[in-house]
């Protein structure tokens, strides 16, 4: 893993005109994946508080402090759509880390129709994301990791199935309490096409980067992150906006021209945490492209903000996750972790009181 810093730039200079514009398929592959990310508004590539699940964002936040360390969520979307992930880390040295994961998307049960509306049956529609993950320890405040992905997708009869990578750098300075990561996400290619007579489908790609800072007598921890970075223009033809251009000639709708501001901001991320010990914290978050894209023009109330907490209960981290994405319908996540090696302690401790050991 001697060339992974100089695969990490070559594929930064590639990415750097990848995807612009256009749509992807896999797009499951940037959902959040556990209740921490959702609470921060859905990305977080900086602090690890040694969770598992921050390794499957950025693969950098791979630590020695999550060895053996499982983690499992999961999220009660709107329309009963239904996520699960789990994470498991380990690590066989002083510098080198793994994480593998799995992320389960089930969408439900459809009802199938012919071209006339008559009843055929159902029929169901989920994806899959196998990941592992490695990471290196190259300084004292510098470390680099890569994610490798398989994502498989089945919506009744059509699969389709893909490969990608993350590449990912994390910056931590322990004395001044500031991080700063950098992450190249989704690059790749799809092997299986939903149909064969369709053209091959480009990835969810994405560049995403992100600074957070802890007061040093203070429970406060700000973070800034910036997503999409490869794109400036994010925004989109929204055919059902008021105030909407209608181009005579076509009679199509013309793409809306958003101000210098607006387009900045759609890149943003904003998220505060206070962390009062390693067994209680309080999050907030706040995602403008999300607030923009999906809340009425007229009401758009919480949608865009995000909250959550985490709480240790007995060497488990419980952790809850609440985003808005339309007003009064959020998305909701559980998650819990734990090391198992402190599981497998306790039961070892017992086992020799149960024998009258006096050491225990």
């Amino acid at each position: 893993m001697r060339k992974l810093p100089i695969i990490f730039l070559l594929c930064l200079q590639f990415g750097a005109f990848a995807q612009i514009g256009g749509t992807s398929a896999f797009t499951f592959a940037l959902i959040e994946n556990s209740a921490r990310h959702t609470a921060l508004g859905g990305v977080s590539i900086t602090n690890t508080d040694d969770d598992p699940s921050a390794g499957f964002q950025n693969p950098a936040l791979i630590n020695q402090g999550m060895h053996n360390t499982a983690s499992l969520s999961y999220a009660n979307q709107v329309a009963d759509l239904n996520y699960g992930f789990g994470s498991y880390s380990r690590s066989w040295d002083t510098a080198s880390s793994f994480l593998f994961s799995i992320g389960y998307y089930d969408y439900g049960t459809f009802i199938r129709t012919n071209d006339a509306g008559d009843i055929l049956g159902e029929f169901t529609a989920a994806d899959y994301n196998f990941q592992v993950g490695y990471s290196k320890k190259y300084t004292d405040r510098i470390t680099l990791g890569v994610n490798g992905k398989f994502l498989y997708s089945v919506y009744e009869a059509y699969v389709s199935t893909a490969g990608a990578i993350d590449l990912g750098a994390a910056y931590t300075d322990e004395d001044n309490l500031f991080t700063a990561g950098l992450l190249i996400k989704n690059m790749g290619y799809q092997f299986i096409r939903y149909d064969d007579n369709s053209p091959r489908e480009p990835l969810p790609f994405d560049v995403q980067a992100s600074i957070s800072k802890k007061l040093a007598h203070n429970p406060l921890r700000f973070s800034l992150t910036l997503h999409n970075l490869h794109r400036w223009n994010n925004s989109y033809v929204n055919v059902n906006a008021r105030n909407k251009e209608i181009d005579l000639e076509s009679g199509t709708v013309k793409n809306q021209e958003l101000p210098f501001a607006e387009k900045a901001m759609r890149h943003v991320i904003f998220n505060t945490e206070l962390v009062f010990s390693d067994n209680f914290q309080i999050r907030t978050g706040y995602n403008h492209q999300r607030r923009a894209e999906l809340g009425p023009e007229n009401r758009r109330a919480l949608t865009g903000f995000s909250w959550g907490l985490s709480i240790g209960v007995k060497k488990l981290k419980i952790s809850y996750g609440s985003a808005g994405y339309f007003p009064g319908i959020a998305s909701n996540y559980f998650s819990v972790s734990r090391d198992l090696s402190s599981f497998r302690k306790s039961k070892s401790k017992s086992k020799y009181k149960s024998m009258g050991n006096p050491d225990f």
